[in-house]
């Protein structure tokens, strides 16, 4: 059922994908996501399956209720990877007007092999400076995210 829904979702228009998200969840959107490094500096993310413009991200997804954020990125990155995480620290809170917040999460990977999920096709590490088809909201958090990172390592 899932897959065939997220079929669905795929032909919507961006324009309709907002509305039904804000008909579907009419409070703020809360979601949780992965922030992975690898030894070169490279982050990790994500093709997702249901996004046919800019379809790279970040993993991790919304938090269902009752739910705390960091049993939902640990969660989601295993719905969507296969891969284990633990969580390192607080990254990033950000607020997008009107109504999403996003909780960002520095976690390393325990173990696991990446499988192919009906959510996310495949993943790889990138240069910040040389990133895949993310969206413009998306690449200004990954910047800020990778120099948070960078200074605390250097």
């Amino acid at each position: 059922m899932k897959r065939i829904l997220l079929k669905i979702w795929r032909m919507f228009p961006g324009r309709l994908q907002n509305l039904a998200s804000r008909i579907i969840r009419p409070l703020f959107q809360v979601f949780a996501a992965a922030v992975i490094f690898n030894r070169d500096k490279n982050i990790l993310l994500v093709k997702t399956t249901y996004q046919r413009v800019h379809p790279w991200g970040l993993p991790g997804g919304s938090l269902e209720y009752g739910e705390h954020p960091e049993e939902a990125v640990v969660r989601e990155v295993w719905e969507e990877t296969g891969l284990n995480v633990r969580i390192e620290k607080l990254l990033l809170v950000n607020a997008w007007l009107p109504d999403r917040v996003g909780l960002f999460y520095l976690c390393r990977i325990m173990d696991g092999t990446f499988t192919p999920s009906d959510e996310v096709s495949e993943f790889d590490y990138f240069s910040v400076n040389d990133l895949p088809d993310v969206r413009p909201l998306d690449l200004d958090i990954i910047k800020r995210l990778h120099q948070m990172v960078e200074h605390e390592l250097a």
